[in-house]
């Protein structure tokens, strides 16, 4: 399913200023993300730039483009990549032009909680030229391994100030959930609630902090129901086929 948002031109801008190769860093492809409600209210969650041939394209969570309560698509996303401290990066605010999610997200919201979004962009510029991009696996890993989970939370457990403001990290080992539990193979874990604002952040596998490359092997989705645990939050990890159609949908509009 998709959604296409008819912005006004003079909505879409964005105040990008000069840049040089060497001040691209891949860090400034994670960014807030701001949902408008169809009533109105809004949410914050995160999301990040992927490589893509369009190249103006983010993956955040599903619930942070589509409200499953008004069973509604949210009417304006706006994205600010490199925000921290409060503070907007040179690119300053995108907005979205289309995003796409897994129609069966609509009958159960804990599971397909993936979307991709694409953005105006201006100048005949690609995003991805101005905050760098992360690639992303098709065949995500199972087993325990070294995951850094990055989101923009306003409350939770991740060491940080918490305030919706700044982007923090977690680092440490994801893992698979027991096989009894429903569903279970279509998450992954982390033994931390990285708290409200963090939904659609990415967890990057192996992360180097040096070079700030990584794969993006899921994005977070949040506490499940019982009988999950309360204290482990999950990320929805997507089918290679189902994420390709996905890609493919939003590319070629």
């Amino acid at each position: 399913m998709s959604k296409t948002f008819d912005i006004p031109p003079e909505e879409r801008t964005n105040n990008i200023k000069e840049f040089f190769d060497d001040d691209i860093n891949n860090l400034n492809a994670i960014g807030l993300l701001n949902a408008v409600k169809a009533d109105g209210t809004e949410i914050n969650c995160t999301a990040t730039v992927i490589k893509t041939n369009n190249g103006s394209v983010a993956i955040t969570a599903a619930h942070c483009i589509y409200d499953h309560k008004l069973k509604k698509f949210n009417t304006k996303i706006y994205f600010y990549p490199g925000y921290n401290n409060g503070t907007e990066s040179r690119v300053g605010k995108v907005t979205a032009y289309r995003s796409i999610i897994w129609g069966d997200f609509i009958n159960n919201f804990e599971m397909y909680d993936i979307a991709l979004t694409k953005f105006y962009y201006s100048n005949g510029r690609k995003l991805q030229d101005d905050t760098g991009a992360f690639d992303y696996d098709l065949d995500i890993p199972h087993e325990n391994y070294s995951t850094t989970v990055f989101g923009y939370p306003a409350d939770g457990d991740m060491d940080c100030p918490r305030d919706g403001k700044h982007l923090c990290e977690w680092q440490g080992n994801s893992f698979d959930f027991p096989d009894n539990l429903p569903n279970a193979t279509s998450y992954r874990g982390i033994p931390i609630n990285v708290g409200y604002g963090s939904s659609g952040g990415p967890w990057m596998r192996n992360y180097d902090p040096i070079t700030n490359n990584d794969t993006v092997v899921g994005i977070s989705h949040g506490l499940l129901y019982g009988p999950y645990p309360k204290t482990d939050t999950a990320a929805c990890i997507w089918n290679k086929k189902d994420f390709l159609t996905m890609l493919n949908g939003i590319e070629n509009d």
